[in-house]
């Protein structure tokens, strides 16, 4: 696996799962492959593409340290993980075995996915644990709101702590989601972040009802309403990640931020 990139926050509702949903669609639509795996055990990635299952071909996996069980979604260049509520209860008794169980697994997965991208719960158990293990690079969506930015602090304190156990690890982004410029608290949290984390805060994710509407249609917002602003945000997001991940500059970013503040 090329890379490995875990999207975390240990504060729910704050947009992460459609961010790891619609940045794995996005770098999709641009050619590359990506498998996303759902380490959630509400399921909630596998539903936004179209998948249902129970968990329990993971867990087994995760059990025996096998490969992970992988199924193709509707999504061009996007390859699944799922996962289910069988996983719910499996981090009482696989917490012994220690947090590199999906290191393991992911190494026994052959593909030839360029990047893989972590759906983690909102919680520092069994799977978030063992999905920081497994990445280098971590992306934080964060609610543009005073509790949002409280959360992220907890999240910032855990990634530190993690680093005893994985010193290669790194908050790679911090990706502000459900973003309203016409507020002004908007602004406030904006400077915050980019004085707390300078040029790793992301183009902003607007609130837009399209990305609320995308999962229960069980695609990603570029394949149902592909020319709203939430799809826009995030394609302009995953280049400007793409961009930060390789270590290399693409006038394409900028050009692609000077159209989309024409609009």
């Amino acid at each position: 696996m090329k890379r490995v990139l875990a999207v975390v926050n240990l504060k729910g509702g704050v947009g992460k799962t459609t961010t790891a949903v619609n940045l794995a669609a996005c770098w999709g639509e641009t050619g590359k492959k990506v498998l996303l795996v759902d380490m959630d055990p509400q399921g909630s990635a596998s539903i936004s593409v179209g998948v249902m299952n129970e968990g329990n071909e993971l867990l087994d996996a995760l059990q025996r340290g096998a490969a992970l069980p992988i199924v193709s979604t509707g999504v061009p260049g996007l390859d699944l993980v799922p996962s289910g509520m069988a996983l719910a209860n499996a981090g009482m008794w696989l917490q012994e075995n220690g947090n590199d169980i999906l290191t393991r697994c992911l190494e026994q997965t052959h593909g030839d996915w360029d990047l893989a991208i972590i759906d983690c719960p909102p919680s520092l158990g069994f799977h978030t644990m063992n999905s920081l293990m497994a990445s280098k690079h971590v992306v934080v969506p964060v609610e543009t709101s005073f509790l949002g930015l409280n959360g992220l602090k907890q999240m910032v304190g855990a990634i530190e702590t993690f680093k005893l156990q994985n010193p290669d690890i790194a908050i790679e982004a911090i990706i502000p989601c459900r973003a309203q410029r016409r507020r002004r608290i908007h602004w406030d949290i904006m400077d915050t972040l980019k004085e707390m984390f300078p040029g790793k805060v992301s183009p902003i994710i607007r609130e837009n009802v399209s990305l609320a509407e995308a999962p229960g249609r069980g695609k990603p917002v570029i394949l149902t309403d592909r020319l709203s602003k939430g799809a826009d945000d995030y394609r302009l997001v995953t280049l400007w990640l793409d961009d930060r991940i390789n270590g290399m500059e693409y006038s394409a970013v900028n050009q692609v931020r000077q159209l989309l503040s024409a609009i």
